[in-house]
């Protein structure tokens, strides 16, 4: 079954077609759709290496004794992405914790099941835009860390245009 998605409506209402998060899947395929844009990729970045303590001199092991302060843990990212004219540009960056329900939502549109996991999911939803309708495909891996990511791929053209009734 494919799904359609019109274009959201103010104030909020507290229903699942009117959260932020949906909100935000709006303003990013919009923006893309509009841009000519043939891809958009969202994945957690590769951890930054942890910071080097580098001691020296004669005081060394006495230095090493009396820290007691971990390091700070590296922390990763939630990175939207997209292709434009042959080449990746950065969209949005998100926080970590924003992630799991940013891809979530996503699998809610492409119709997934939450419920389970495969190594690989396919999956497409129809997208309205100013009367146009737009078919969007969903592919999520699960990589060998155990974290997903997502791949949508865009339409060049729309499938219809919606007939508008006065």
């Amino acid at each position: 079954m494919i799904r359609r998605y019109p274009e959201p409506h103010e104030p909020y209402d507290g229903s699942a077609e009117e959260s932020p998060i949906a909100k935000m899947w709006h303003g990013v395929l919009t923006d893309s759709l509009k841009r000519g844009c043939r891809q958009i990729h969202l994945f957690l970045s590769d951890p930054p290496d942890p910071p080097v303590l580098v001691r020296s001199g004669p005081y060394k092991e006495i230095d090493e004794m009396l820290t007691d302060e971990p390091l700070p843990e590296p922390s990763r990212k939630a990175v939207i992405r997209w292709l434009v004219d042959d080449a990746w540009e950065e969209m949005i960056e998100l926080p970590s914790a924003m992630y799991p329900a940013f891809l979530q939502r996503l699998k809610v549109m492409a119709g997934f099941s939450l419920a389970r996991r495969p190594p690989v999911e396919q999956g497409r939803f129809h997208f309205e835009l100013r009367g146009a309708v737009y078919e969007i495909t969903v592919t999520v891996r699960v990589g060998p860390d155990g974290s997903q990511e997502a791949m949508v791929d865009l339409p060049s053209a729309p499938l219809e245009t919606a007939g508008r009734s006065s």
